[in-house]
């Protein structure tokens, strides 16, 4: 961790894995209470950002994706329904396979989430496009605590080229100095996270036509946001979304998103011991990284979120994993974030996680379990490029 001095703050250099201390995953499970929840209450974009599921046309299509925005109804029923577990969840995250400024209530939702005492950190993630002043006005009064803003490029060349949208830069440039401004002026406890990719593809063409940020654009990044946010970081462009974009998203090499080392393949995914992702038709995901829904373990419209939490589907999939038997899970087969995207590892905790989740028998009965699929082609463990 480093710190960059403005003129008046202290701005934190990290990447925001690091923005909480953390115990050891193999010493927290079971989990009475995930860790935190990701309610996606838009899974629209305006933004076809070239690594991303959302540029996939034809592979949405194929598998069926609804897109939409989640009703208020559905968003307090969740909310509420997290006051059932025996803890307050950690973090309560707005948006992630979608753009939420572009949801009409989000500063209503953003609200209720906040009055609701459910959570200890509400945040949300975005590409800062629609932050306008009344926008940031009503983030700020709502108790929005923490907000994560990515960058695509550092000019409206580079939107166009990654993104493939018209995107004035400046004009985000001016909605996250606003942001800053409000939430000063309101003494706000908001932490605004700015980060860019290291590298990025370009949306169409050859997938070699690629642009690394130079010393030069590094150095206008941080002296740009430097004075008007509180934590920054520049990522790097890892393979996170799994069956999508794959020439757009690099190979696995022995660091991660955030600079972590990677040593090996993961057979156990640590987000399905930790998060709940809500999609914005209300079926539950165990993991963020779920696009294409078909690792639902739950539907808010038919079960409470402790019933799914709680539930068999759910565990059985943790089990399958601690099997070693991911490869035999569809997506989560070819799936690099356990690697790329969390530092956690249970690969060497196995017989201690199943005794605390009280697996064993789900283990000598794997072959009833739902999630474990036939493969003929057995999937080889993602290569890791040193």
């Amino acid at each position: 961790m480093e710190k960059l001095v403005s003129e008046s703050e202290v701005v934190v250099v990290r990447p925001r894995i690091h923005s909480a201390k953390k115990r050891p995953l193999e010493e927290l499970v079971p989990l009475k209470t995930p860790i935190s929840a990701h309610v996606d209450i838009s899974s629209l974009c305006n933004y076809r950002c070239s690594f991303c599921f959302q540029a996939d046309t034809q592979g949405m299509k194929d598998v069926g994706l609804k897109r939409g925005f989640m009703e208020f109804s559905m968003f307090k029923k969740i909310i509420d329904d997290f006051n059932e577990f025996p803890e307050k969840i950690k973090k309560i995250k707005i948006g992630n396979h979608g753009e939420p400024t572009l949801h009409s209530e989000v500063v209503k939702m953003v609200d209720y989430a906040s009055k609701s005492g459910s959570a200890d950190i509400i945040e949300m993630f975005t590409n800062g496009s629609k932050l306008t002043p009344e926008l940031n006005e009503g983030l700020v009064k709502s108790g929005l605590q923490r907000i994560n803003i990515s960058l695509e490029g550092l000019s409206d060349e580079r939107y166009l080229t990654v993104a493939g949208t018209k995107q004035v830069f400046q004009e985000i440039i001016d909605g996250v100095r606003s942001l800053y401004a409000i939430k000063t002026r309101e003494n706000s406890e908001l932490q605004i996270y700015v980060k860019i990719a290291d590298q990025a593809h370009a949306l169409k063409g050859d997938k070699d036509i690629k642009f690394n940020l130079s010393a030069e654009e590094k150095k206008y990044f941080f002296t740009t946001f430097t004075p008007i946010c509180d934590e920054i970081f520049i990522e790097k462009v890892v393979p996170q979304w799994a069956d999508t974009q794959l020439d757009k998203q690099n190979d696995v090499t022995d660091t991660g998103m955030y600079g972590q080392k990677i040593n090996k393949w993961k057979d156990s995914c640590p987000f399905i011991f930790m998060y709940m992702h809500f999609n914005c038709d209300g079926t539950v995901s165990p993991c963020t990284l779920d696009w294409p829904r078909k690792v639902v373990i739950g539907d808010v419209t038919k079960q409470s979120v402790s019933d799914i939490w709680n539930g068999d589907s759910l565990k059985e999939l943790q089990v399958a994993m601690l099997a070693g038997q991911r490869k035999c899970v569809d997506l989560c087969a070819t799936c690099s974030a356990p690697m790329v995207c969390v530092e956690e590892d249970l690969d060497n905790n196995v017989d201690k996680v199943i005794k605390a989740i009280d697996g064993q028998d789900n283990l000598d009965n794997l072959d009833k379990n739902r999630w474990i699929q036939p493969n003929d082609n057995d999937v080889t463990p993602i290569k890791i490029h040193r």
